[in-house]
């Protein structure tokens, strides 16, 4: 019998020891997803502010739709300014143009030969949320009005429902109630949220 005891106690005592040890090791493999999950959308936003930038110096203006974002990056052109010569230590660039010692060339390049050179995903997958099983990022874009100038503004932004809502517990333990996002429909900023 003292027997018996004792084995249904040592057992008990590992259940116990288990339990106490997950208990304390959810919120660091949560901490772990998060960061991995976060990383991957951050790049996406990342991604998608460079089109974006192209998308504006290309045509003076942003773009709200994320497929007319991803048509520009697979069917546009951007230019590309090249100065052809050397320019003297005593004289500017422009100074050089002006008197033919440089010259400057403007060619055409494909966007999608300049832009993305590290993306590890299909371009065709940039408006969808990693982990959000299918859901896709967020986008505005407008003009805001700055002293007497008209200003160019774009915001991409996904909620952490999206792509934390497969996971236990959290809204326990996740802090970043406003989700990712990066720029700004209210400032012309291009920042992200998470820098």
């Amino acid at each position: 019998m003292k027997t018996v005891i004792q084995v249904a106690l040592a057992i008990v005592i590992l259940v116990l020891g288990y339990l106490v040890y997950d208990s304390i090791m959810e919120p660091v493999h949560f901490r772990q997803e998060v960061r991995e999950r976060e990383g991957e959308i951050i790049q996406r936003l990342k991604d998608i502010r460079e089109v974006q930038r192209a998308h504006r110096s290309r045509h003076q203006r942003f773009t709200a739709d994320l497929d007319s974002l991803v048509d520009f990056y697979k069917q546009d052109s951007l230019t590309v300014v090249r100065a052809i010569g050397t320019v003297p230590d005593t004289l500017t660039e422009s100074e050089a143009v002006r008197m033919g010692i440089v010259e400057r060339d403007t060619i055409w390049i494909a966007a999608r030969d300049s832009l993305l050179r590290r993306a590890t995903y299909h371009i065709d997958s940039l408006p969808y949320v990693p982990y959000g099983g299918g859901e896709r990022f967020r986008m505005d874009a407008g003009k805001i009005e700055r002293g007497l100038t008209e200003l160019p503004v774009f915001e991409a932004s996904v909620e952490p429902h999206i792509y934390m809502g497969d996971l236990d517990n959290w809204r326990v333990y996740y802090t970043r109630e406003e989700g990712l996002r990066v720029g700004s429909m209210i400032e012309a900023v291009l920042d992200g949220n998470w820098e």
